[in-house]
C-alpha cells in the first residue's frame, strides 16, 4: 500500500511551519531599543515566505534577501533576491550581517535564537506568530508601520487584493461535516486552535475535530483513532498532500474505504501550503479559494 511515506518525517514538517501551528492570541515581538526603532527601514531581510510576500506587497524594493522556498519557483520577483537559508538548512548568520540590513522578519519560537543573535549585532528584529486570521491582519499591519507605510490602508488593499478568496460575510453556514487529515499515520486532525481549523470557522464550515481537545505534540492538533473516524463517519474528508499520487491507495485501505465520503466520492486533496501551513498570501488565496468551490 503506497500511504505517506512522507507522514515518517511528519514532525519536521510540522515543527518547521511553527508560524503556523502556535497559538498564544498571534503573539507579536518587538523588544528593539529605542534607537533602532528610530532608524529608518530601507534593508529588510525576511527569515520566511508570508513575512516575505507581505514585505513585497507593501515595499518591494526593500527586500534585500530572503529564505530559499519551493513557493517561490517561477516567481519573477523574487528570483534575484540572495537566499539566507534553504530546504532544511537554518539561516546563514553571517550573509545576514554581511548584508547589513535594518529589520529582520522570523517568527516567535522558531527563530528565536538567531534573531537574539541578529539583536546582540545591533539589527532590529521583529518575530510573530500566526495562529488564526486576526494574528494575520495583526502581522501585516506591524510590518506596515515598521515600513512607515499606511498601515490600515494598505493592509485592507492586501486583504482585498491577495487575499480576496478569504474575504466572508459574517454568517454562520449550515455545510455538511467535514475532517481533514493532515496525516494517516498518526491520523492527526486540527481542532479550532490551529490556522487550519481558524480557517474552516471562517468559512462557517462544520469541522467534527474543532472542540476535540489536543493531546498530541503539535499544538492545535487533535490525534485521531480509526474507531473515532469510522463512528463519526463525516460527509467530507479533506487530506493533505505534498506530491501528486500521494493517496493512489487511499480509498481502497482499511478502514478509510469504510466512509461514506470515500464512497460517496466526497474526498478532497489540498496543498499542505495554505491550509496546514499559510505558507504565502497565493497559498493561503487558493486553499480559500477551494474551500469556497467545495463547501
Amino acid at each position: 500500500m503506497k500511504i505517506l511515506n512522507y507522514f515518517y518525517f511528519l514532525p519536521f514538517l510540522l515543527l518547521s511551519s511553527c508560524s503556523s501551528f502556535n497559538s498564544n492570541n498571534g503573539a507579536i515581538s518587538d523588544n528593539n531599543s529605542k534607537l533602532l526603532q528610530d532608524k529608518s527601514i530601507n534593508k529588510v531581510i525576511t527569515l520566511t515566505s508570508l513575512s516575505t510576500d507581505i514585505v513585497s506587497a507593501l515595499s518591494r524594493d526593500k527586500l534585500v534577501a530572503i529564505p530559499g522556498s519551493s513557493l517561490f519557483k517561477g516567481k519573477i520577483d523574487y528570483q534575484k533576491l540572495p537566499r539566507i537559508s534553504q530546504g532544511r538548512t537554518p539561516p546563514n548568520l553571517e550573509k545576514i550581517v554581511s548584508l547589513k540590513p535594518d529589520l529582520v522578519i522570523g517568527t516567535k519560537g522558531f527563530h528565536d535564537k538567531i534573531l537574539g543573535k541578529l539583536k546582540d549585532n545591533n539589527i532590529q528584529t521583529i518575530s510573530y506568530e500566526l495562529s488564526d486570521w486576526n494574528s494575520l491582519e495583526n502581522t501585516i499591519n506591524l510590518i506596515s508601520t515598521k515600513l512607515e507605510i499606511n498601515n490600515l490602508k494598505k493592509s485592507n488593499e492586501i486583504i482585498n487584493t491577495k487575499l480576496k478568496e478569504c474575504v466572508v460575510a459574517n454568517e454562520q453556514n449550515e455545510n455538511p461535516s467535514v475532517v481533514v487529515l493532515a496525516s494517516t499515520k498518526p491520523i492527526l486532525s486540527p481542532n479550532s486552535k490551529s490556522w487550519a481549523g481558524n480557517l474552516l470557522q471562517r468559512f462557517g464550515i462544520n469541522s467534527l475535530t474543532k472542540d476535540l481537545d489536543s493531546k498530541s505534540e503539535f499544538r492545535g492538533y487533535v490525534n485521531l483513532s480509526p474507531e473515532w473516524l469510522i463512528k463519526e463517519d463525516p460527509d467530507n474528508l479533506i487530506i493533505i498532500q505534498t506530491r501528486p499520487g500521494q493517496y493512489d491507495d487511499f480509498e481502497k485501505s482499511k478502514p478509510f474505504s469504510n466512509l461514506n465520503a470515500v464512497k460517496s466520492d466526497q474526498v478532497y486533496r489540498f496543498n499542505y501550503y495554505g491550509l496546514i501551513n499559510a505558507g504565502s498570501l497565493e497559498s493561503i488565496n487558493s486553499a480559500c479559494l477551494k474551500l469556497r468551490k467545495i463547501f
